[in-house]
């Protein structure tokens, strides 16, 4: 995972000089073979951290006011039409500045970027104080995770929840909730608890429960969920909860349903309305389509699984994503994990216009720290 490391940063933009950062690596498929000299990678790096500013294409004036490149406004020019002719950058009008093409920002991605950089000690400080104070339920922590992550970048976050494919269940308890209710809870060897409230007519007595509770561990403790939630109802029940069929077919109907949407690969998402604050999306028919598509949750799911490779921050830009529809945006992702092993995805998504170096510098830091708090819940 990528490591986060804090240290100052100058805002570009201001009317002072900034400075131009060091470089750092993703993990990429897409690395170039033919890297820029220096001055080019100076170049482009004032040009990403502009445009993803102020949204407006940057002119070689603008990066002689602004950034200590070293050099005169007519060698930038010079540099800025050779990036053209390599494809790292485009003219969007005959009289306009410079953008990125996605071949740009790729190249910014593996060789510029320098992510340990974009968050301050105080932003690190306050995120954990936040996920501390995150109830200890899976889901809950999962859904607040993105919150907070979709917080500090200003897009929106996505996340798959913890595999549960090697998952067992350890023991099921039933008890008496209210004269008209059973409260069943299900413990997992993961350490995840599920609960559930069943309807019946009536309840038994304490020793049926007991009765209850030891038949239903007899047929499904110890086994993996995959294998609950192909179960079937029994046909027939032993003598001594024979006459309370009705509630255990309720009570095994529950069990194996929630086995199955245990099994059921999820992602959730948090801040889809982020998009509205870019200028991208500021046309309906777009926004609309982008919307739709984040909805395709199995596509969001491959997407996100198909694209990691070990703990490395993953980083796809525009048409680099096989999901056509998402083919304007770009999304950084990582795996966290429980204990060693990896056990979601967690990311963000935004225009290719986006902040690189804060965004995946706050992926990784959520991603650690969700790791952090699943570890301890699960293996303690």
């Amino acid at each position: 995972m990528l490591a986060v490391y804090i240290q100052s940063k100058p805002v570009p933009g201001d009317r002072r000089k900034s400075t131009i950062i060091t470089k750092s690596r993703v993990h990429s498929k897409h690395r170039q073979k033919h890297p820029m000299d220096i001055r080019k990678e100076r170049i482009l790096q004032a040009i990403v951290n502009d445009y993803v500013m102020t949204t407006k294409p940057v002119g070689s004036d603008r990066l002689i006011e602004f950034y200590n490149l070293g050099c005169k406004s007519a060698t930038v020019r010079n540099e800025m039409a050779e990036m053209s002719e390599m494809g790292y950058l485009v003219q969007p009008h005959t009289s306009a500045g410079r953008i990125p093409t996605d071949r740009g920002y790729r190249y910014y991605v593996d060789e510029v970027m320098d992510a340990p950089a974009a968050l301050t000690s105080e932003e690190v400080k306050q995120v954990h104080n936040r996920q501390s104070k995150v109830q200890t339920e899976i889901e809950n922590l999962i859904l607040q995770t993105c919150k907070i992550l979709s917080g500090i970048t200003l897009y929106p976050s996505l996340a798959t929840d913890p595999s549960t494919e090697s998952s067992s269940l350890r023991s099921v308890i039933v008890s008496i909730a209210s004269p008209r209710h059973i409260l069943l809870v299900v413990l997992l060897s993961t350490g995840h608890v599920e609960h559930r409230l069943v309807d019946t007519k009536t309840v038994p007595s304490d020793t049926a429960l007991t009765q209850l509770n030891n038949y239903i561990n007899s047929i499904v403790s110890a086994h993996e969920l995959e294998e609950i939630g192909r179960m079937k109802q029994p046909c027939s029940f032993p003598s001594e909860v024979g006459e309370y069929a009705a509630i255990l077919n309720k009570l095994f109907s529950v069990i194996f349903k929630m086995a199955q949407a245990l099994t059921e690969k999820r992602v959730f998402l948090e801040g889809a309305t982020q998009f509205l604050r870019q200028p991208e999306f500021q046309d309906m028919q777009r926004l609309d389509s982008l919307l739709s598509a984040l909805e395709q949750r199995r596509e969001l799911y491959n997407m996100l699984t198909r694209t990691l490779s070990g703990c490395s921050i993953t980083i796809i830009i525009g048409a680099e994503n096989e999901y056509a529809a998402m083919q304007e945006c770009s999304i950084i992702s990582t795996s966290y994990l429980i204990g060693s092993r990896p056990a979601g995805c967690i990311g963000v998504v935004g225009p290719t216009r986006m902040n690189y170096d804060r965004s995946a510098a706050a992926v990784a830091l959520m991603a650690h720290n969700l790791s952090s708090m699943l570890t301890s819940m699960y293996l303690s």
